[in-house]
């Protein structure tokens, strides 16, 4: 057995705005190449989304037995559910090949829109998730893992009305990042406001508004027409809204809110006491529940948005998976001391 540390860095180019902060964090890793040594450490550009998962199952395929691969995603939430799936991945990978699967961790550099995972250890903490140095020495602590078929979420899922409002903001923002840097700085800026003209225009489909659903939350089932279902493993979410204010991504046990289907003026008039933690005043619209796993069935076909990244079925079978990443906690504190400091 090696018992060697393999430091692979995933970077998405697309989460730096300009030249120059791309070429700085380039330089920053390849500098702790030299304390690291050279050996034992690499970096890889994502070319495109879900491009990384291939790479790190290639990459660890390579490693001896014995050998710890922590993966550094540096970037957005985006490259960081690639990461996250790269690794998820490699058990069943190497059982399949009768072969003993590398031990995996999972340190996230936030460098992206929101990086809502990390706000969840606190604002103060987000220089230190951005030191190398610190990432490279910080402990690993379990974290829950969100899993829907093959896919893995760290943070949350949503179903209905929010998840469309997903694919709308991220089309708006495409947009911009096409424009010059002041353009691309201005989109990092009011990414909360292109979300909310992203519900907006699905909100215009009054099918979608008023979907039914049947769900079965560890055996209690609920019938009925919902806007969206969301599911929270972490606290914040869409550049900083936090409509569980308790949520912890490594209790054991995932958080529920479903919101019951009404107009498009009524569901928005909701809008900011959702986005703030503050549904409990309204038992009639939202209906907080806990769970581990939930399945959900519709005639119309479901839109399910993880971490930002959409899929289409119309049965989702979401489990959570208590402890079953080891995360890189660099803020030393764990994520129990969650704060908005």
């Amino acid at each position: 057995m090696s018992g060697v540390i393999k430091h692979l860095f995933i970077l998405n180019p697309k989460s730096f705005w300009n030249k120059w902060k791309w070429d700085h964090i380039v330089s920053k890793i390849q500098n702790f190449f030299e304390t690291a040594g050279a050996a034992n450490c690499s970096l890889h550009v994502s070319q495109f989304p879900r491009e990384a998962i291939s790479y790190i199952r290639s990459y660890a395929r390579k490693l001896s037995e014995g050998t710890t691969l922590r993966v550094y995603a540096v970037g957005g939430d985006g490259i960081m559910f690639d990461c996250l799936n790269g690794i998820m991945g490699l058990e069943s990978i190497a059982k399949a090949e009768g072969r003993l699967p590398v031990r995996a961790e999972l340190a996230v550099m936030p460098y992206g829109h929101t990086n809502d995972f990390i706000r969840g250890f606190g604002k103060k903490n987000k220089k230190n998730f951005r030191n190398i140095e610190q990432q490279f020495s910080a402990p690993v602590i379990p974290m829950d893992v969100l899993r829907v078929g093959n896919n893995y979420a760290l943070n949350y899922c949503s179903v209905g009305l929010e998840s469309v409002a997903v694919r709308y903001s991220g089309q708006i923002r495409e947009y911009f990042e096409t424009g010059n840097a002041m353009s691309r700085w201005l989109n990092r800026r009011f990414y909360t406001l292109n979300y909310l003209l992203g519900g907006l225009i699905a909100g215009m489909d009054k099918k979608l508004l008023f979907q039914e659903y049947t769900i079965d939350i560890d055996g209690e089932i609920l019938k009925g027409a919902y806007s969206t279902i969301g599911l929270f493993n972490g606290k914040y979410y869409g550049g900083g809204m936090y409509p569980i204010k308790n949520a912890i991504p490594n209790d054991g046990i995932l958080d529920i809110l479903l919101t019951r289907s009404m107009g498009l003026i009524r569901t928005f008039s909701f809008v900011p006491f959702y986005m703030t933690g503050r549904s409990g005043q309204f038992p009639g619209v939202f209906t907080s529940m806990q769970g581990r796993k939930i399945n959900i069935n519709s005639e119309s076909p479901v839109m399910l948005s993880m971490d930002g990244e959409v899929f289409f079925d119309n049965h989702l079978t979401l489990e959570l998976l208590p402890g079953a990443l080891q995360f890189v906690d660099a803020s030393f504190k764990g994520i129990g001391g969650i704060t908005d400091e």
